[in-house]
Order: C-alpha cells, then sequence, then structure tokens
C-alpha cells in the first residue's frame, strides 16, 4: 500500500502463495482471564492458560522452565473449570517473553481424538456464550 501526494491510496496485489511455510491459525483462540480454573498440566507441572482453542492453547511459564520450540509434551491435561481433557500429546509451536521476563508458549495439539476436540468446543462453545452474555 501507498500514499500518493493527493491523500488516495494505492493497493498492490499480493501473491496468494505463502513465500515461506509459515504457521497459521485456523480457529480463534478464547482469552482467558481467571487463571486458577483454566490450567494445563505436564512433566508434573502445572501452567495457566491464557488462551485456548480446539487445536491449541497458550500458556504461561516461568523464566527458568526448560522448555524449547519443537518439544514435544505428552501426558498433556486440560482443567477447564470443572471439566478435565487428558491424554492430549502437544507440539511446542511458538516461544516469546513477555514483559516479565517468562515465556509465553503457544501448543499445537497433535493427532487429537475426535471426542476430546468434540468436548473442547463445546467447552468453548459454553464459555464464549457466558463471556459475551455480559458485554
Amino acid at each position: 500500500m501507498q500514499l500518493i501526494s493527493d491523500d488516495t491510496l494505492e493497493f498492490e496485489e499480493i501473491e496468494s502463495k505463502p513465500e515461506s511455510g509459515c504457521v497459521s491459525r485456523k480457529s480463534y483462540r478464547l482469552p482467558l482471564k481467571n487463571k486458577e480454573n483454566f490450567l494445563l498440566e505436564f512433566d508434573s507441572n502445572t501452567y495457566p492458560l491464557l488462551d485456548m482453542s480446539i487445536e491449541g492453547v497458550s500458556i504461561e511459564v516461568p523464566a527458568m522452565t526448560p522448555i524449547s520450540l519443537g518439544d514435544i509434551k505428552s501426558a498433556c491435561k486440560i482443567i477447564f473449570g470443572d471439566k478435565i481433557f487428558a491424554g492430549l500429546v502437544g507440539k511446542v509451536v511458538h516461544t516469546s517473553l513477555d514483559c516479565d521476563g517468562n515465556w509465553i508458549c503457544g501448543i499445537h495439539w497433535l493427532n487429537i481424538d475426535e471426542d476430546i476436540s468434540n468436548s473442547i468446543e463445546q467447552a468453548l462453545l459454553a464459555l464464549r456464550k457466558e463471556m459475551f452474555k455480559y458485554a
């Protein structure tokens, strides 16, 4: 996009083929505010969920925790209020530092069971309805 001197915009076509194999999110992640009720457990540790979709989660991880891009986390368990989704396997697809020096990690589920996927979808839908009820 380019600003022309007479305050008009000139648009340029963007190629439809991406130049890189970037990961794109296929579904919206629902932000989660109540860190005590929305958690992810793996490797005998518990981490607060920041947001969640059917395909994955974003978690907050203390700075000294050994976690790396590409790590596979097996036996993951989501605590979603009064619901528990267990037996998940996830891959760390994103890591970045927050302003406090802690890690923000994106985890994408691998080979998720259809029943668990449907249950997560229903739980997210119910929470989304609850959130917008008071908006």
